[in-house]
């Protein structure tokens, strides 16, 4: 693998994100300790600077830190993906003013391709302070850069960014070993949970270990992935914007549930309802599966805990609703235990392709009867999207969906903030003292 040109990668990240966005319409939580919680208010999913200062941990379970919002020393708030979407789409659209070479990579950060910008050592500095400074003019939501000549590295910049200020350049090489001799292996992007371990019992504990181990040697020990990491760190860039991170292979719904489900009806509503809104995401992306996987589990916090899960492949690729409920609750039938108390149940479309490239490998083998039956089911699909989009989401649904199981599916949400800018009757009001 050969080393290219001189490249410069950015990224972009929103502080605190969810957490950001719902003090944004409240300046009297400014300097206040604010977290946002998961679907059905369960646990932790996101805290600001302040709260994170009193020691409140990522993944929390509420009940635990209910005595703090209780005594007023933290501001909680249910989940609001239709604002936080709607703030997000504001920050990528600004974002575009600097560079148009972006890929969106959540909700809350974004690369950018700067190779062809020509900034010299100073302009960089020049061009980071000006993003974060009009962003946060502009939306009022803080953010952080890092620039590196990788992927990679420009994520490693980052996370100094957001330790030590808002922007952080590793280009220069000395800079580049102290950061990475500062980084835990576990922290950097693609190593992870289950792969830091692995590392730690090679000696490999430090983002500047990893960086200086043989990238063959990683490859025939882990993989052509973690070799490409290891290349990355060196400034060998592996990844490029338009193909990196790579397409979503599988595209996941999944549901805690307010409260616990015991009967199979409800719970099988439930993963129906999940099977054809992740059909809807599939085929919104051109795309369809080769096969599905539910799982379900009830409390991990009680102690006859039960977690279960499996697959199913389908006959033909296909995103066609009533095909993955049918193989969904299959699958269903064989996890569900009696006198359980689930908790959670998520449907997850595997191994996904491209439909139109599916559709015309199928066309020379099809006969009239199955080319005709794969059309009119198509024409389904479309017909159904088009009615939920125009009549809003589940005006047509599935009898196996239930037609009340939206109302149950969907989280309980005591904390919610209004939605500031999507809904006229939610707009802030202010007034005078």
């Amino acid at each position: 693998m050969s080393i290219l040109p001189f490249r410069l990668y950015g990224l972009l990240d929103c502080n605190s994100f969810f957490a950001s966005c719902e003090k944004l319409f409240r300046p009297d939580l400014a300097n206040k300790p604010v977290v946002v919680l998961s679907n059905n208010d369960g646990v932790v999913v996101a805290r600001s600077l302040e709260a994170k200062k009193i020691g409140i941990p990522m993944g929390a379970a509420f009940f635990k830190i209910k005595h703090l919002l209780n005594a007023g020393k933290v501001h909680v708030f249910s989940s609001n993906f239709r604002l936080y979407g709607d703030i997000s789409n504001r920050i990528m659209r600004l974002l575009q003013r600097w560079t148009p070479d972006i890929e969106v990579y959540s909700i809350d950060e974004a690369f950018m391709d700067l190779t062809g910008l020509g900034l010299n050592s100073e302009r960089r500095i020049d061009f980071m302070y000006d993003i974060t400074e009009q962003i946060k003019k502009w939306t009022g939501i803080p953010v952080s850069i890092g620039l590196g000549t990788t992927m990679t590295l420009a994520k490693v910049a980052n996370d100094a960014a957001k330790k030590f200020g808002s922007c952080c350049d590793i280009t220069d090489n000395e800079v580049r070993e102290e950061i990475l001799a500062k980084l835990p292996v576990g922290d950097v992007w693609g190593v992870g949970r289950k792969l830091k371990p692995k590392f730690e019992r090679h000696s490999i504990n430090t983002a500047a270990d990893l960086a200086a181990v043989d990238p063959l040697w990683v490859r025939k020990n882990f993989s052509i992935v973690q070799e490409q990491l290891v290349r990355e760190l060196n400034g060998e860039h592996c990844l490029d914007i338009h193909t990196a991170p790579a397409a979503r292979k599988s595209i996941q719904v999944s549901r805690s549930f307010h409260d616990a489900v015991e009967d199979f009806q409800t719970l099988s509503e439930s993963v129906a309802s999940f099977a054809a809104k992740a059909c809807e995401e599939a085929r919104q992306d051109g795309t369809v599966a080769s096969g599905v996987y539910v799982h379900v589990n009830t409390s991990r916090f009680r102690d006859s805990y039960y977690s279960a899960g499996s697959a199913i492949g389908f006959d033909c690729p296909t995103s066609h609703t009533p095909t993955v409920i049918h193989k969904a609750l299959e699958l269903l039938r064989q996890l569900f235990q009696p006198n359980q108390l689930y908790k959670r149940a998520s449907v997850i479309l595997l191994e996904l392709r491209d439909a139109e490239s599916v559709l015309s490998q199928g066309i020379l083998f099809d006969t009239d009867t199955t080319r005709e039956s794969k059309q009119r089911s198509r024409k389904l699909m479309q017909a159904v999207d088009n009615i939920n989009s125009t009549f809003g989401k589940r005006s047509v649904v599935f009898g196996s969906q239930g037609i009340d199981r939206e109302a149950n599916a969907v989280s309980a949400k005591h904390y919610c903030s209004p939605s500031y800018t999507s809904s006229w009757d939610s707009l802030p009001v202010a007034k005078a003292k």
